[in-house]
């Protein structure tokens, strides 16, 4: 097997990163360099630094040119993404549960009870899926479901199961072990009346609903495989609140921006109506710093700077002055 690569030391790698035109500043700006290259990896680098790279090609061998971009920029870029990713996995957990304790209401009660879940045609839509396919989904359910319980350590559910020698839990202990995935392939299949039940409490019709959350499914997925959110493009966009659209960047008339901003918009929508209060800051921040002028606000998918710093204005609480007291 012929070897391509060959190893290089942190200061090859910085020569290598010079002679492809990204900038270190001085002796101190190349050893803080070093120790970032120490503990986040060349290529890690190199894929927060392809925004900035103008790639030309000589015979079969590809050229490089950061343009002078400084490594400080695309080091912030790496932790920014990073805080992000994290700040986003906050939120989708609360929208995660709220779901979850929604779906287990709507499931269980009425003629349904606790096990009513597990069969299918009480609870699906049949004018939309016919009942081979219910029927495969159902069996599908219940395999995943059991995979799951032989995972868990919930000692609720564990209990719950010998008190009642049941096979499956109850729907509202059920809803807890389900993936994201799971929980949206649910909500998918689910009548019209009983999705419209969940749907209307966010305030939107039951397509805009599943779109926004195999979007967030999606961001979930990446943030929480570590992977690149702030450079991601969605190759499905989701469907779109008309006031969202007085924020987003127009790419063509009625098209608009597949990046990081619109999953933002979504979940802060979503969260509204979850906390109200629930705190944005650290969000807002990761976003704001990344965004230097409207060129930037631009590539992340927001219409202009003056956007951001609305948004910023809006979703920032300032800390009400505490009263003196005497």
């Amino acid at each position: 097997m012929i070897e391509h690569f060959e190893h290089k030391s942190y200061e090859e790698q910085i020569t290598l990163l010079e002679s492809r035109s990204m900038c270190f500043e001085n002796d101190a700006s190349r050893n803080k360099a070093i120790n970032s290259l120490s503990m986040v990896s060349y290529y890690k680098i190199k894929e927060f630094a392809k925004p900035f790279a103008k790639i030309t090609k000589n015979g079969t061998q590809k050229i490089i040119d950061y343009q002078n971009t400084k490594f400080e920029i695309v080091i912030s870029r790496y932790y920014q993404d990073k805080n992000l990713r994290l700040n986003l996995l906050h939120a989708i957990e609360d929208i995660e549960v709220a779901l979850k304790t929604k779906i287990a209401y709507v499931l269980g009660r009425s003629n349904l009870n606790s096990y009513g879940y597990l069969n299918f045609s009480n609870w699906c839509n049949k004018e939309e899926y016919c009942k081979h396919y219910l029927r495969y989904s159902e069996n599908k359910f219940k395999k995943n479901l059991l995979i799951e319980l032989r995972k868990t350590s919930n000692s609720e559910i564990n209990e719950k199961l010998k008190i009642d020698q049941s096979k499956y839990p109850p729907i509202w202990l059920a809803v807890n072990i389900l993936t994201f995935g799971q929980m949206v392939n649910m909500l998918e299949l689910m009548s019209v009346k009983k999705l419209g039940q969940i749907s209307n409490f966010f305030d939107c019709e039951n397509s805009e609903l599943i779109s926004w959350l195999k979007c967030i499914n999606l961001v979930r997925n990446i943030c929480a495989h570590n992977s690149n959110i702030i450079d991601f493009k969605f190759k499905t966009v989701p469907q779109l609140k008309d006031e969202w659209k007085d924020y987003l960047y127009e790419l063509k008339p009625g098209v608009y921006s597949n990046r990081i901003a619109l999953p933002f918009l979504i979940i802060s929508y979503m969260m509204d109506k979850i906390n109200p209060k629930y705190h944005f800051q650290d969000i807002v921040n990761s976003l704001d710093k990344l965004i230097r002028d409207d060129n930037n606000a631009k590539y992340y998918g927001f219409k202009s700077i003056s956007t951001m710093k609305s948004i910023k204005s809006k979703r920032i609480r300032k800390p009400v002055p505490r009263r003196r007291t005497r």
